[in-house]
């Protein structure tokens, strides 16, 4: 092969061999029930396996009588425990520090509806686990907003 033609040959090849681009989006997911008012920002790719980056969010929780008083967190990266997609299923689990003997994992679950605007709809559930000094308690609610795009 002429000299001339290795540069050529080795662009085609990277071009050939590189992978799918994966484009990335915008996540915003909110919960205002009387459990909890729940924020979380960030950015997430597309596609099965695609990877939630947080970069900020707040679980403010509401107080059940003789169970624990409210309680805002800060939510940060490092609280992000578990993250899954696949297909249309999510599901993300947070884990936040403790604050006056208080912490909480939440767990959403949701499902991919059908796009609004180019804007890709998540509907589903949460799941609150709270621990406190008075014993674990189990709070469930529906996701208010939960999109990508």
């Amino acid at each position: 092969m002429p000299r001339r033609l290795i540069p050529l040959v080795a662009a085609a090849l990277l071009v050939f061999a590189a992978g799918p681009a994966h484009a990335t989006a915008s996540f915003d997911c909110s919960i205002d029930d009387r459990n909890a008012t729940v924020e979380l920002h960030g950015n997430i790719g597309s596609g099965d396996g695609a990877m939630l980056q947080l970069t900020q969010g707040s679980i403010k929780l509401k107080a059940v009588r003789g169970k624990f008083d409210a309680v805002e967190f800060n939510v940060e990266k490092g609280h992000l425990v578990q993250q899954w997609t696949y297909g249309k299923d999510m599901r993300i689990g947070f884990m936040t520090d403790e604050i006056k003997d208080v912490s909480v994992y939440l767990i959403i679950i949701a499902q991919e509806g059908k796009p609004k605007d180019d804007i890709t709809q998540y509907k589903g559930r949460y799941i609150l686990k709270v621990q406190s000094p008075k014993g674990a308690t189990e709070l469930k609610g529906t996701l208010k907003s939960c999109e990508a795009g």
